[in-house]
């Protein structure tokens, strides 16, 4: 009954407009009502979901990403997809495509590849001939490359909420193929697409000099998750050391490089940064009560005794978490379904043998594809508001490259390799 007064009320609240991360704490406090238990529990709960000092990493990466968007860093790594891909049909698309695998590095966040790639692609792509919402289709679509190539904000927050076997490291270095396969899948299809609509390719070629300039511009950017990365599997410093780290980088390539960003600017720089990190943190804060009272109606206890009825084998019981995910992706948010059902599954998945950094991997960019999904997939909103598209219109031109994410997704699923053998071998080659 207590399940049911949680599900039916944060299904009304979402209905009635609610933001998310309200409607989750609101629908968690009638289920504390309906069982009777202390409203004390509410405020705990909420204090334990943003305790974590791992979290602390959040605003700073947000900071570190805010103050390169600022400071122009978009240009450069556009400029440097396109001289790399930029003279195969549906040039403009594959930028875009490999924009988001260069701008993951910056912020590991998809609402701000979409917001700072869109603004710039989305109208240029227009006036080359492409679609409005196909282009729009494309940038929501590789935005999730973002997440999933470190650093990662997605990745923090599983291995913060998931703890065990899996540290941050681990899974920063196992994102690494997984998004690059992304982006080739998803260029595969954009190459398709524009060859049966007859668009672009870049004819020009870029001089010798054009091409130094550009690397040169775009390796003082890509600089930064790779000091990220390498300093975090040295043991140098911690995920949260590395946020800082990276964003006092930001600064100083800003202001004394490209010397593209002024003073004045910063007020309104860390206002964004924390106004976006506060959205964040209310979302795993209020998560956290979900989370409680899911586990006091005893639904993890539920879900293994369902798998393990169903079957004994780990790849049918992956195919069934799979759909669910996907289900669960298209109701919940990113940060709030890692946050509640990340402990939950990676239990069972321990008790199948699945190796918890593969699992990680399936388990997070499953539900990144709920970004471009509805009925609350952000990634569609902001997309419609950045492409100024109709929902409609681009939900239908999002969905061959959703199809691709999902052919990707099975590939991780059953070769298990392609998420575990590079952190496994990096950690054999430095004798970790």
């Amino acid at each position: 009954m207590i399940l049911i007064i949680l599900l039916a009320s944060f299904l009304v609240f979402l209905l009635l407009g609610m933001p998310v991360a309200f409607a989750i704490g609101a629908a968690s406090l009638a289920a504390l009502v309906a069982s009777d238990q202390s409203l004390v529990l509410l405020s705990h709960f909420m204090y334990i979901g943003m305790e974590s000092y791992v979290l602390v990493s959040v605003p700073l990466f947000v900071l570190a990403g805010e103050i390169m968007l600022r400071g122009g860093m978009t240009r450069s790594l556009t400029e440097f997809a396109d001289m790399l891909v930029g003279r195969l049909r549906g040039g403009m698309g594959h930028t875009n495509i490999a924009g988001s695998v260069f701008f993951a590095g910056i912020t590991g966040s998809a609402s701000a590849d979409t917001t700072a790639l869109g603004s710039v692609l989305i109208p240029a792509m227009a006036e080359k001939g492409y679609d409005r919402a196909y282009a729009t289709a494309i940038t929501i679509a590789s935005s999730v490359i973002g997440p999933i190539i470190p650093p990662s904000l997605t990745f923090v927050i599983y291995a913060m909420a998931v703890g065990g076997d899996v540290s941050i490291g681990q899974l920063f270095l196992a994102g690494i193929v997984p998004g690059i396969l992304v982006a080739f899948a998803l260029m595969v299809m954009n190459y398709w697409i524009s060859h049966k609509r007859g668009y672009e390719k870049r004819t020009t070629r870029y001089s010798f000099a054009e091409i130094v300039q550009i690397t040169l511009r775009s390796l003082i950017v890509l600089v930064m998750p790779g000091i990220i990365v390498l300093g975090v599997l040295s043991g140098n410093f911690t995920a949260t050391e590395s946020a800082a780290v990276a964003s006092v980088y930001a600064l100083v390539v800003c202001f004394f490089v490209t010397r593209t960003l002024k003073l004045a600017e910063l007020p309104s720089i860390f206002f964004s940064s924390a106004k976006v990190s506060s959205i964040m943190l209310l979302l795993l804060a209020t998560s956290s009560i979900l989370s409680y009272v899911l586990t006091t109606q005893g639904v993890p206890r539920y879900l293994a005794e369902f798998f393990t009825s169903v079957t004994e084998n780990k790849y049918v019981f992956l195919l069934l978490l799979n759909v669910m995910l996907l289900a669960i992706g298209t109701v919940l948010d990113l940060f709030p379904a890692i946050i509640i059902f990340g402990p939950i599954f990676a239990q069972i998945a321990d008790g199948y043998g699945v190796d918890p950094v593969h699992f990680a991997v399936v388990f997070c960019v499953n539900l990144l594809l709920g970004l471009n999904t509805p009925p609350v997939g952000s990634g569609l909103f902001i997309g419609a508001a950045v492409g100024r598209v109709k929902l409609e219109d681009l939900i239908r031109q999002v969905r061959p490259f959703i199809l691709m994410e999902v052919v990707v997704l099975l590939v991780l699923t059953y070769v298990p390799a392609l998420t575990t053998e590079l952190p496994r071998e990096l950690a054999r080659l430095l004798g970790w």
